[in-house]
């Protein structure tokens, strides 16, 4: 049996692919792999948290809602946070990486999935991860 690639999306893979930022393309590419059956994708809970706060703030309270509700009615699977995920990422947690980044990490370590991203904090935790563009 093979294996399908797992994939969990940091909150800025989202906001380049929302805002058609460089590299959207490749992203877009990730999530029709996921949404035909050819990969598995993942978002940390706490990555809509981050989501619906920058659209919140940056347009209006409808389009961070409406934002959040496009992960929840894809195909991605949804991580909590739990008590394992949470202790794991204050073990990962480093000067300079956000609570947010290091949840995003124990998240995927959680799954066994790559972090689609383009933030160097991921690497520095010794997370796997899926480069864009």
């Amino acid at each position: 049996m093979i294996s399908k690639t797992k994939l969990l999306f940091d909150t800025h893979a989202f906001l380049a692919f929302f805002n058609r930022e460089d590299g959207s393309e490749t992203i877009r590419n990730h999530m029709d792999a996921i949404q035909n059956g050819e990969a598995e994708g993942f978002v940390a809970t706490s990555t809509l948290t981050e989501l619906a706060y920058i659209y919140s703030r940056k347009l209006d309270d409808a389009s961070g809602t409406l934002r959040v509700m496009q992960i929840q009615h894809s195909k991605m699977n949804l991580i909590p946070l739990s008590a394992e995920i949470a202790i794991r990422a204050g073990t990962l947690k480093r000067s300079g990486i956000s609570i947010a980044d290091a949840i995003v990490a124990a998240s995927a370590l959680s799954v066994g999935a790559s972090v689609v991203t383009n933030d160097p904090h991921f690497s520095d935790m010794g997370i796997e991860v899926t480069r864009y563009p």
